[in-house]
C-alpha cells in the first residue's frame, strides 16, 4: 500500500522539484538549489503516503449515502440553470448529471489532490493526528 502512495506521489513531486528548482532567466533555463524544493522532497518521504491514507479513509468515511431528489432535473431547469450539482466534485451539464464522472475528471481532481498532499504533506499529518483524538 506504501508503494503505490508513493507511486501516485511521485509526478506531482516532480512537477513541484520542477517548478521551484528550475530557474528561468534570460531566456536560459537552469537547475539552482532551493530550500523548497528540499522541503518537497521531505514532505513527500515523510508524510505523503501517511497524509494520502488517511485522507482517503477520510474521504470514503463521509461518504453518505444521499437522497436524490425526485425531478431534480426539471427543478434546476424551472429555476433557469445550466448546470446541476453531480453530488461528487462539482456540478455538471444536466443532462450529464445522473451519470458516472468520466476518467478525466477523476484523473484531474485526484492529481490535484496529489499536488495539494506533496506540498501540505505536514499540515494533513498534523490534521490527521489532532482529529485522532
Amino acid at each position: 500500500m506504501r508503494f503505490k502512495a508513493y507511486l501516485r506521489g511521485l509526478i506531482p513531486c516532480l512537477v513541484w522539484v520542477i517548478i521551484f528548482s528550475v530557474s528561468v532567466s534570460r531566456g536560459s533555463a537552469k537547475l539552482v538549489f532551493s530550500w523548497w524544493t528540499v522541503y518537497v522532497i521531505v514532505s513527500y518521504v515523510l508524510c505523503f503516503p501517511r497524509g494520502y491514507r488517511w485522507l482517503m479513509g477520510r474521504m470514503q468515511r463521509e461518504k453518505t449515502p444521499q437522497k436524490p431528489m425526485k425531478n431534480a432535473d426539471q427543478e434546476a431547469l424551472r429555476l433557469g440553470a445550466t448546470y446541476a450539482n453531480t453530488g461528487k466534485f462539482g456540478t455538471a451539464r444536466l443532462g450529464d448529471a445522473n451519470g458516472k464522472e468520466s476518467w478525466l475528471t477523476r484523473t484531474g481532481t485526484n492529481l490535484v489532490v496529489w499536488l495539494f498532499l506533496v506540498i501540505a504533506g505536514p499540515l494533513v499529518l498534523g490534521l490527521s493526528y489532532l482529529t485522532k483524538g
